[in-house]
């Protein structure tokens, strides 16, 4: 049978296009097949997951010192009986992270980015999409809960300016951050075939 035959035959078997092309080259070819060029592999995974890993830091912290902020400018006398003794010890820490990993972020985004502009196929890279995608889909999730607590709280006639301040946090923090990375998903360059 010709090459093109046995294509067809294995690919209707649920073969891949690259494992055919592996057993057909190793059983016509006298030569071996060079191995392309790394597109980024493990270094680029670093970079990306730590570029993510420092944003979902930077969120919580930034997230967990305006709802203390809030907490401060509207306390709820309820809760303060309960907490005699104010603990800064989590402020403190949320500032720490914040301090180590916003720089950090932003280093990693612009060295990301700048890569990105000098090697557009990594644009198209596998744990790139993947990272995103799972980026907008914690933020989408976070924008449906805040969206379902504030409808609930509507409903219970239990709205506070607090409470709406903490729900307007979440809403611009996680908004922003799904805006951003989905648009940057979209301005990318259509792949070429």
């Amino acid at each position: 049978m010709d090459h093109q035959t046995i294509r067809m035959l294995l690919l209707s078997n649920g073969w891949k296009e690259k494992d055919i092309v592996e057993a057909l080259s190793s059983e016509s070819l006298d030569m071996p097949i060079p191995v392309p060029p790394d597109k980024g592999g493990a270094r680029e995974a670093f970079l990306h997951l730590l570029t993510f890993a420092t944003l979902y830091a930077v969120l919580i912290s930034l997230t967990y010192l305006y709802f203390r902020f809030i907490n401060k400018l509207f306390p709820d006398p309820e809760l303060e009986r309960h907490l005699l003794i104010e603990n800064f010890s989590d402020v403190r820490r949320s500032l720490a992270v914040l301090i180590i990993t916003f720089p950090l972020f932003l280093w990693m985004s612009r060295l990301l980015l700048l890569d990105m502009k000098k090697h557009p196929e990594k644009i198209w890279s596998g744990i790139r999409r993947w990272l995103t995608y799972l980026t907008l889909f914690i933020t989408a999730l976070a924008l449906i809960g805040d969206a379902v607590t504030l409808l609930f709280f509507l409903l219970e006639g239990d709205l506070s300016m607090r409470f709406i301040l903490k729900v307007l946090t979440v809403l611009i923090l996680a908004g922003v951050t799904f805006t951003y990375y989905f648009l940057a998903l979209k301005a990318a360059p259509s792949k070429k075939s």
